[in-house]
């Protein structure tokens, strides 16, 4: 939208500065001019247009409405369509449909028909003078115009826009849904195709590792999902009800669920989301946070409003992403999702804490699923999380602080991960500096027969780390092992207690 703005005052400038020259021009050149056949000073009843004038001239008017359109043409020929094969087929649409487009492309090919007007107009006895004019000013404005205009085409070929226009496009489309203007079958159709092209664009983007347009393509469709959600009530119950050609890939009896829950807008944007968090796993790891980071602020928007449904299908995805980070057995992209998940549940404590067992599942599973598939890392790591979790549901009271610690002594192997013992005893030291015996003699007893190296390997790693930020460049930033002296001096106590009785 920059390049638009750009091209307006660019317009205004050559506008401006071109009557200002040209009518100077003009003015002094006449006031010095006298009429050859008097001897007198021109004046302006001595000029006449005749017909050897516009034939003179209208040749070279012709010619100029001829090399604009050649250039716009050419120009748009070879821009619009090698855009919208890098991105998305929908710019040429977008490019078609926009009116100062079709403006200047109708008014530049009607104005070269009219130069050829005039010239049939020029008789020797009548030569008319408005389509002369029109002829001449309208050549000169012309040429003014065509360097403006080649800068808002070009804003047309930056992506960013292309996601803004599908972006609007797509709320049109919602806006024409709720006032009527279609068939149920074709407005669901056209809807759906509008998260298409957005879908294709940010998954194009992705691939071709794109950043800012990665960025805001993932931002525009979360502001989808939330404008899903305001005119939902708007829609008439038949919108809701697709069937699975419309689903492509869906099941009849996944099918059958999205309609109950009236969710197949939000389902398709889901969709296009994991479609671009694979590719993002190969190609553009900065983009796999940004998703992760999306989806963790959707999800939980929806469930403090209150559309369980659609929190539902966002957790969905949230699992998808797990599974494909854990997968491609890279630590980086599923720390980014674990993380995103924690935080997630860290706000659910506090907004909609009967939502948290049912996640927490879903952690312990992809846990055990990251173990099967050699990543001991991301075993250790949800452990921590899970333990911290559990000390901020203690603190605050929340009900599924019994079911985090549960969680957290789920984890087997702990003799042989110093990273269970540790996010273990960490816990086991707010217990203790808490006055929380019960749930502090839980963690003692899950952790007496680990043999006693392990415990003391693990309490150097607690006791020597005493900088709370991470030596490396994360995303987290911080060390894993850090506590403050207060606490440091409870998980010293915890192993002593472990240690004095082997």
């Amino acid at each position: 939208m920059d390049l638009q703005r750009f091209a307006l005052r660019l317009l205004f400038a050559l506008v401006t500065g071109a009557l200002l020259l040209f009518w100077a021009e003009a003015a002094w050149d006449f006031v010095h001019a006298v009429n050859p056949e008097t001897g007198q000073p021109l004046r302006l009843a001595d000029l006449h247009v005749d017909a050897a004038m516009v034939r003179a001239v209208a040749s070279p008017f012709a010619r100029a409405y001829n090399n604009i359109l050649a250039l716009l043409l050419t120009f748009i020929s070879l821009a619009i369509p090698l855009t919208a094969n890098l991105y998305t087929p929908k710019l040429i649409e977008i490019f078609i449909r926009d009116k100062l487009n079709l403006f200047v492309l109708c008014g530049c090919s009607l104005l070269a028909a009219h130069s050829l007007f005039a010239i049939t107009l020029s008789f020797g006895n009548w030569t008319p003078q408005l389509p002369f004019w029109i002829d001449g000013v309208c050549a000169m404005l012309g040429w003014l115009f065509l360097m403006p205009y080649y800068f808002y085409v070009l804003s047309f070929i930056d992506p960013l826009t292309i996601i803004k226009r599908i972006h609007l496009s797509l709320m049109r489309e919602l806006e024409d849904v709720a006032a009527g203007k279609y068939p149920t079958a074709i407005a669901q159709d056209r809807v759906n195709q509008r998260i298409i092209n957005l879908g294709s664009m940010l998954q194009r983007s992705v691939d071709r590792a794109d950043r800012d347009v990665a960025f805001d393509a993932i931002k525009a469709h979360t502001l989808d999902l939330a404008r899903v959600r305001d005119i939902k009530p708007r829609l008439q119950p038949d919108f809701f009800r697709v069937s699975s050609s419309l689903l492509f890939g869906t099941s009849s009896e996944a099918t059958e669920a999205i309609v109950r829950d009236r969710i197949w807008m939000e389902y398709r944007i889901a969709n296009q989301l994991v479609l671009a968090f694979k590719i993002a796993l190969a190609k553009m790891p900065e983009a796999v946070s940004a998703l992760v980071h999306a989806i963790k602020n959707a999800a939980h928007e929806e469930a403090r409003l209150g559309n369980d449904a659609v929190f539902h299908l966002l957790v969905r995805v949230f699992n998808t992403f797990t599974r494909e980070a854990i997968k491609k057995k890279e630590n980086a992209p599923v720390y980014n999702v674990v993380y995103n998940y924690k935080t997630l549940l860290r706000r659910l404590l506090a907004d909609r804490p009967e939502l948290v067992p049912a996640l927490i599942g879903h952690l312990r599973f992809y846990a055990d699923f990251a173990h099967q598939h050699g990543m001991v890392f991301i075993y250790e790591l949800i452990s921590y999380e899970l333990a911290e979790l559990a000390e901020v549901a203690y603190a605050h009271d929340n009900s599924p602080a019994p079911a985090l610690l549960d969680a957290v002594l789920g984890f087997s192997g702990a003799e042989r991960h110093s990273g269970l013992v540790k996010s273990r005893a960490i816990l086991a030291g707010y217990f203790a500096g808490n006055g929380r015996d019960a749930e502090l003699e839980r963690v003692l007893t899950s952790l007496r027969e680990v043999p006693a190296e392990q415990l003391e390997k693990a309490r150097t790693g607690i006791m020597n780390t005493l900088d709370p930020v991470f030596w490396e460049i994360n995303h987290r930033g911080t060390n894993f092992d850090y506590v403050d002296d207060g606490r440091r001096e409870q998980v010293g106590v915890v192993f002593a207690k472990l240690l004095t009785v082997q």
